[in-house]
């Protein structure tokens, strides 16, 4: 095969997973656009529709260390149609549920487990294809999760107002089931030889020797926490956000859908480009730069959160929301490159996986917690939460960050 062939493959494959990750994303925020008319047609309550969110969210976490062993095990191309097929499914089924049980079984534990099952896969895959260009080929994939938020918002919200929100199930379903068949027949071109089966006692020590890794080192724990904070965050914005400017706001299900994620990833794509870059410039110099920009964006997310729920104008929300964006980003853009700058190559997929997994099931409480807020005392003491949420790890994970710079600063002078 020609040099351009092979590069026009190596390429294909990113298209296709971009496609499948976008519908990855955008699957997951059609819940929230949609919320709100699932609570009026079965009569649930907010902790109960917090409850199918977090659900979700728990499942995701348990699954993905596991999920980062299974693309060691078996053929990548296949762990990722399966994905596409679980959680396409289970969002297929979602369109069909009659009630609180079948909601919890369908959205939060079928489509929880597809999607965690995604990520640790295919970005292994693009990196087996990509060597020379790995770095823009992954971050040209991760483009698609910021994509498929907002475009998955604007499309569900639009689709629901018109057609109702089952329908915004059945053709988010169908699509990602289409797209499985599209990748299981283009990816064979792009398949490479499995590894050899390793005994399960090497994968159990290898999860052990990660574990401990995480344990023995300051900076792996602020991350743990600082990347807890944050999905808390996350999860429970892109829950109830769009519900609170359809409430405060009177906006469409498509407007609420649209505005409550626009503005927060336009900026957050900047905040991710621009802290990339100077991250990459001056890590060189500065070694503590990822850790303590990651801690100062994420104590700094908390002020612009509060605002989002506090401010009385619709422009001063969108603003809030905004700036939140470009904190997010910042953090975003050192989160995996900080934790292999503490992790040997070897153990990195693995530690990555534990962090998430820590991450996610944390985070797994925001949506729950709002619900309840929400019905007792309203939805904005529930962001008012979350923005205490980022303060207080934000302001854990410079400590910590801090503390053992000093430390290791006086160890060098004793020494």
């Amino acid at each position: 095969m020609s040099d351009a062939r092979a590069t026009l493959h190596r390429w294909e494959l990113v298209g296709l997973l971009w496609v499948a990750y976008f519908f990855n994303q955008a699957d997951r925020q059609i819940f929230g656009v949609t919320l709100p008319l699932i609570q009026s047609e079965f009569g649930l309550s907010s902790t109960q529709m917090g409850w199918i969110a977090t659900t979700f969210t728990v499942v995701f976490g348990l699954l993905v260390p596991i999920a980062g062993l299974a693309g060691d095990i078996f053929r990548r191309s296949h762990i990722v149609v399966f994905s596409l097929l679980t959680f396409s499914v289970g969002t297929l089924l979602t369109g069909s549920a009659g009630g609180f049980l079948m909601l919890l079984l369908y959205r939060g534990v079928a489509t929880g487990m597809g999607e965690a099952l995604y990520a640790p896969a295919a970005n292994s895959l693009i990196g087996e294809h990509h060597v020379a260009s790995r770095s823009r080929a992954l971050a040209v994939h991760q483009t698609a999760n910021y994509t498929g938020v907002v475009v998955g918002s604007l499309f569900a919200g639009w689709v629901a107002d018109n057609y109702g929100w089952r329908a915004t199930f059945y053709l988010f379903g169908i699509c990602g089931l289409l797209w499985a068949v599209v990748i299981a027949l283009r990816t064979r071109k792009h398949a490479t030889q499995s590894a050899p089966r390793r005994p399960l006692s090497e994968d159990l020590s290898l999860m052990g020797e990660s574990i401990r890794e995480i344990r023995r080192s300051p900076a792996l724990i602020a991350q743990a926490i600082g990347f807890s904070g944050l999905v808390f965050v996350l999860v429970g914005y892109l829950t109830w956000m769009p519900t609170i400017l359809a409430e405060k706001f009177g906006l469409s299900l498509a407007s609420a859908g649209f505005q409550s994620v626009a503005w927060h990833h336009i900026f957050g794509y900047l905040g991710l480009l621009m802290a990339g870059v100077l991250s990459d410039r001056w890590s060189v110099t500065y070694p503590r730069f990822r850790l303590l920009s990651m801690g100062f964006a994420l104590a700094m997310c908390a002020p612009w959160i509060y605002l989002s729920a506090t401010l009385p104008s619709e422009f001063a929300v969108y603003c809030a929301l905004a700036t939140f964006g470009l904190f997010r980003g910042i953090y975003d853009a050192n989160l995996f490159a900080a934790i292999f700058d503490c992790v040997e190559n070897r153990l990195r997929s693995t530690v990555t996986g534990l962090v998430v997994a820590c991450a996610y099931t944390v985070g797994a409480i925001a949506p729950l917690m709002m619900g309840a807020l929400k019905d007792h005392y309203g939805v904005e003491v529930g962001l008012q939460a979350l923005a205490a949420v980022a303060l207080l790890t934000g302001l854990i994970f410079l400590m910590i960050v801090l503390n053992t710079s000093r430390s290791s600063s006086l160890a060098a002078e004793a020494s």
